[in-house]
């Protein structure tokens, strides 16, 4: 790492220890120590039949004094051990004492007391700084992480502006919900870059900042799975809103998630410091997990329903983005897979080889993967001339331009009353150029509804507005146009 900010060093500070009987006066007592040892050599270090060195050890060299922690070497230094004596209430040993760190690795805190004084209470704080600042070895390599994909988001954010002011006119619902991820992404990873920049320079995290980048990750993770649910349900393509039942679970998973997500976050990132036991830290990502099969099962299951109604309506350029969809989700959840495979096969070897990389793999491949999955997404929505076509309009139950359709009014009024049909014989014949009476044939598409009718056969006057999904409703025409049928027909 950079040398700039000087060598690595750790410092005892402010190590007091408490007598609970007050009556013993420890006098000099020296044998309540604090240290640090290399982990990969530790019980070479330290005898597990015998910690404490006695008047033996000193005479032979092996110690420096008696009722001490016993370290297999002559000088402490060649062990690459860094320790600290704790005074004791009455003592007048020193408080503070520093030392240089000299070999990259991790390190344990041994804390002993090797005299014959019982119900002794230690207090004090270790400050280790790397040649970079205060982060520890394993996240040291977040921050830049994060720095450079905050800088990505912003990429990403100003070409989706540009794309999106080209064609405003023709912007939809789900531009919008991209650009709120794009947003969240970019604050999420703006956020996480601050805290560990202020926790480099300062030495202790910022409890507001830790809240906050939290809190980023997981309104992130929720928003982006909510809204490919809800965009598999069809929202926005073939339904204008979601059923109440529907929008009720969509709402009730988001909070269960927001709160299970907060708690793993934060378990996730006091392991190591607090020391949770694994079997906590599992108990505590396993509901998560579950809610996660939960919300892609339902995408899934969503996502092929919706598919299928493509089809059977004929609307293949839908059909074929929401197919590139499936694909994209399935490409992204086996490369999760994998990757949460080597995880968990990477947890059996010692945290003395893989401390320097596991970083990648709790942090960064999932924001890689939740990079590229943004970026396909943006590709296959991207705004363009004819953006809403893949909106959804009352008039989407029609088939896209180019294929193939078979006029069948009983498959297409198939939800009319019987006694309907009647009334309606004559209207729907003439409206689809089956009437031998029309010398003209006029089609109407989505892109002229709501437009005036302003010269058709001089039958109506250019204040008359024929809105053609109202009207293609045939029991409703009496209560939504005021004119008369003929002039209605002739207007068509």
């Amino acid at each position: 790492p950079d040398q700039s900010l000087g060598h690595p060093f750790v410092e005892f500070q402010d190590f007091t220890g408490t007598l609970k009987d007050k009556s013993i006066k420890p006098g000099d007592y020296q044998s309540v120590q604090v240290g640090l040892l290399p982990y990969n050599n530790f019980w070479e270090r330290i005898d597990q039949h015998r910690f404490c060195s006695d008047q033996g050890d000193v005479k032979m060299k092996v110690a420096k004094q008696k009722d001490q922690l016993l370290v297999k070497a002559a000088n402490v230094t060649e062990a690459n051990g860094y320790f600290h004596t704790v005074p004791v209430t009455g003592s007048s040993l020193p408080k503070d004492s520093q030392a240089r760190v000299r070999e990259t690795g991790v390190y344990m805190l041994a804390l002993s007391n090797c005299g014959d004084v019982r119900g002794i209470t230690v207090s004090g704080s270790v400050i280790v700084k790397n040649a970079y600042g205060f982060l520890p070895g394993n996240d040291y390599r977040k921050m830049p992480f994060y720095g450079w994909l905050a800088l990505a988001y912003t990429v990403l954010a100003f070409t989706w502006m540009a794309v999106s002011l080209r064609w405003w006119r023709e912007l939809f619902t789900l531009h919008y919900c991209i650009a709120a991820v794009l947003f969240l992404g970019l604050i999420e990873a703006f956020v996480w870059f601050v805290f560990f920049k202020d926790w480099n320079h300062f030495g202790v995290r910022s409890r507001i900042l830790f809240i906050l980048a939290i809190m980023s990750t997981v309104v992130k993770s929720v928003f982006s799975y909510m809204l490919a649910l809800v965009a598999s349900l069809g929202w926005g393509v073939t339904r204008p809103y979601l059923d109440r039942s529907t929008l009720l679970k969509v709402q009730g998973l988001s909070v269960l998630y927001i709160i299970l997500d907060f708690v793993r976050q934060t378990v996730l990132s006091f392991r190591h410091s607090h020391t949770l036991s694994v079997s906590f830290v599992t108990f505590c990502l396993l509901p998560v997990a579950v809610i996660n099969g939960v919300i892609f099962h339902w995408i899934f299951t969503a996502l092929a329903n919706l598919m299928e109604t493509l089809k059977e309506r004929n609307q293949t350029e839908k059909l074929r983005i929401f197919e590139r969809m499936w694909t994209l989700i399935v490409v992204a959840l086996t490369t999760a897979s994998i990757a949460l495979i080597v995880q968990i096969f990477d947890l059996s070897r010692s945290i003395n080889t893989r401390w320097r990389y596991e970083w990648f793999f709790a942090d960064a491949i999932a924001h890689i993967i939740f990079f590229l999955v943004i970026v396909a997404m943006m590709y296959l929505w991207a705004p363009h001339m004819h953006s809403k076509r893949y909106a959804y309009s009352q008039a989407s139950t029609q088939p896209d331009e180019g294929s193939k359709v078979v006029a069948n009014p009983d498959t297409i009024w198939a939800d009319e009353e019987p006694g309907e049909e009647e009334e309606d014989e004559t209207l729907w014949a003439m409206t689809h150029g089956k009437s031998t009476q029309e010398s003209k044939t006029t089609t109407a598409t989505p892109t002229t509804i709501g437009v005036a009718a302003t010269d058709v056969n001089n039958t109506l006057s250019t204040d008359h507005i024929i809105d053609v999904d109202t009207f293609l409703l045939p029991h409703q025409v009496p209560h939504q146009v005021d004119c008369e049928e003929d002039e209605m027909l002739a207007a068509f």
